[in-house]
């Protein structure tokens, strides 16, 4: 039996379609997910509100978002930001320049602080009044806005002051489980992957993130030049973290899946 294990699994990015809101959801209440991340400039943010509102005992996330990375689907600053913005006024596909991808990025603008500290104030703003139970701030495509430039850190840790939220411990070095590899999209190689994992995680708390989505059409039209298989690979995610067998070795190894109000 594992000793003082604690483990945190995170549902990211509810908010961005249907697909995502009932795979989150589903991964909490079926599942080992015990947290949920939002993604405040999306079109289904109130899909999401709607949902978690019949669970308090979900914690959720602010997901604090600059991108837009979908190629038939895209979202748009709630603040008046035109220098975060491609010409149709949707956010750019990347933070910062990822090799084999020649899309555009933030990092490769002239892009304004005051902007960026007015939409993160703006996504703050909306999550709290959607997620009053909202517990702290995540942050969308990078481990943390700080790594992007250290200034935006200060903004989003005199946010997280100013509305009682918590910065994300991942950004602040909490480890990251890695229980399977990217490929194969395979659910049972996953969740065999994922139980092998479990037994070697070492005393202390760890954080596990993935994007659980239900299987439908929508998903299937989400990608990018080099993520094309967004299906599976979302719903293999789903399939691993609602798996009976996971959640049997969780239980037989003593592991504690906590929230991030836990830490």
């Amino acid at each position: 039996m594992q000793q003082n294990v604690r483990l945190l699994v995170r549902a990211d990015d509810a908010g961005s379609c249907w697909a995502s809101n009932q795979g989150c959801l589903k991964a909490c209440v079926d599942g080992i997910a015990r947290s949920v991340e939002v993604m405040m400039p999306c079109a289904w943010v109130t899909d999401a509100a709607t949902l978690l509102s019949d669970h308090p005992e979900i914690d959720v996330g602010i997901h604090l978002t600059l991108s837009s990375e979908w190629e038939a689907v895209k979202w748009r600053p709630l603040s008046s930001a035109p220098g975060l913005v491609d010409r149709h006024g949707f956010f750019l596909p990347l933070l910062q320049e990822r090799y084999g991808d020649d899309r555009p990025s933030l990092n490769g603008r002239n892009w304004n602080i005051d902007e960026v500290a007015a939409e993160f104030r703006a996504q703050v703003e909306l999550g709290v009044q959607l997620f009053p139970r909202a517990s702290h701030i995540s942050c969308h495509m990078t481990r943390h806005f700080a790594d992007f430039d250290p200034r935006l850190g200060e903004i989003v840790a005199g946010l997280c002051a100013e509305f009682g939220l918590k910065d994300d411990p991942f950004g602040h070095g909490l480890p990251r489980f890695s229980p399977y590899p990217a490929h194969p999209r395979d659910s049972q190689a996953r969740i065999s992957s994922f139980v092998e994992a479990l037994g070697g995680l070492a005393p202390g708390t760890h954080i596990f993130i993935d994007h659980p989505a239900v299987d439908c059409g929508e998903l299937a039209a989400l990608g990018h030049p080099g993520y094309e298989d967004v299906r599976a690979d979302r719903v293999s995610c789903l399939e691993t973290l609602v798996s009976p067998e996971v959640q049997r070795e969780i239980e037989r190894l003593g592991i504690e899946l906590i929230g991030y109000k836990d830490l």
